[in-house]
């Protein structure tokens, strides 16, 4: 019966091991499948407390605008439905069980378009939520008389887009813009900053320690099942001597 009930109990730590493992790999993954659970991310991730009075973030009442995954990276851009001109984005990376873990952020008011290079990737992003109709053209280049400088360059064709540019290249990002004829368009008009709206720049730090925490609960656990299994053990029978 003591042998059984030690079975019994490493049987029971293995199980909580594994659930305390997956409650704590959970807790830096999460789940983006609902539009509550993605702009209940953005909250948790890039907004101020509303108690919070020192203006280095926002209070953010995110508008989901874009949800694109690219590889193992997704993104999740945003406007704000009391802030006007609001545009940010929070860039996440896929776990290895599933569930996304946040990477950085960045919003700001003002600027019509923004432009950002994903993590560790050779990838840039320009998007834009009510673009204005006079602009037809962009260029993501750090100095338009050094053509090496250019990162991203594209059409607008829509006021809301999302354009995914592969380049190697990570600049400046400064932006231009231009008319239907070509002619650029005075950026300080669009792509001013409000500086009335914090225009934070969020980062994740020690983004793998996670997968170390789990393995070091799920080592201690092993050990210790280990333990209680190998002493719930039966009796071996003593074989008799001629």
């Amino acid at each position: 019966m003591k042998n059984s009930i030690y079975r019994i109990l490493s049987i029971i730590l293995a199980f909580l091991t594994l659930i305390g493992a997956w409650f704590l790999y959970k807790g830096d993954f999460w789940t983006l499948r609902t539009e509550a659970q993605k702009l209940e991310a953005i909250c948790e991730y890039a907004s101020a407390d509303a108690s919070d009075s020192s203006r280095l973030r926002a209070v953010l009442h995110p508008v989901l605008l874009h949800d694109r995954t690219i590889g193992d990276r997704r993104v999740l851009t945003f406007t704000d439905s009391e802030i006007n001109g609001l545009l940010g984005y929070v860039q996440f990376r896929r776990g290895v069980l599933g569930g996304w873990q946040p990477l950085n952020a960045s919003y700001g008011g003002g600027a019509v378009l923004r432009s950002f290079a994903l993590k560790d990737r050779d990838t840039r992003v320009v998007f834009a939520a009510d673009c204005p109709p006079e602009i037809a053209h962009y260029k993501v280049q750090a100095n338009l008389e050094n053509d090496a400088t250019l990162m991203a360059e594209g059409d607008v064709t829509e006021p809301d887009f999302f354009h995914i540019h592969e380049t190697d290249r990570n600049y400046f990002p400064d932006i231009h813009l231009y008319d239907t004829d070509g002619n650029e368009l005075d950026r300080w008009d669009y792509l001013a900053s409000d500086d009335s709206v914090p225009s934070p720049g969020i980062g994740s730090a020690e983004i793998n320690l996670v997968y170390v925490f789990c393995a070091i609960l799920l080592g201690i656990g092993w050990l210790i099942v280990k333990y209680f299994w190998e002493y719930g053990a039966p009796p071996k029978n003593s074989k008799e001597t001629a």
